[in-house]
């Protein structure tokens, strides 16, 4: 499940009832820090600055794998309990539209390849980062080979 909130559909607290309604029923959630903070506490302006406060509190509820979607700060996840952390690709984001959907197709591209968690949250940032580089929702998204264009941009170290 990716909560993937959209204020013009409903308000914070409808979206946490029914996050914290359906959560216990996935296996993997992904969301931005702001999403997982309306749905663990109603309001997006709560969103912990700790990732893995966020994850562990989400995981709560159920899911086995929980990813937090950091953007430019990379990513978080937690896996079966234990933590993991990716740093992001520095690019010059040319439109941010697509780009969770991108980390997310990468996230799953490489969990139905049987890939360790370090590899799927690799692939997850630079699908979203490579998708950043391009107008539009989906035409930026990247064929795996062309992942590869991203290893002359250097790790963002924050």
């Amino acid at each position: 499940m990716d909560l993937n909130y959209r204020s013009a559909l409903w308000d914070e607290s409808s979206a946490s009832r029914a996050y914290q309604d359906v959560l216990p029923l996935v296996d993997i959630v992904f969301a931005g820090d702001d999403e997982a903070a309306i749905a663990l506490d109603g309001r997006s302006e709560a969103a912990s600055s700790d990732p893995a406060d966020l994850a562990r509190r989400l995981a709560d509820f159920g899911p086995t794998q929980v990813v937090i979607k950091r953007g430019a700060d990379g990513a978080y996840a937690l896996i079966d309990g234990t933590g993991y952390e990716q740093r992001s690709v520095r690019i010059d984001p040319v439109d941010t539209v697509g780009a969770g959907d991108a980390f997310v197709a990468g996230y799953l591209a490489e969990l139905v390849r049987g890939v360790a968690p370090e590899e799927r949250l690799r692939t997850a940032v630079r699908a979203g980062a490579f998708a950043c580089l391009a107008r539009g929702d989906w035409e930026g998204l990247p064929r795996r080979k062309e992942l590869a264009l991203l290893d002359a941009c250097d790790p963002v170290v924050r």
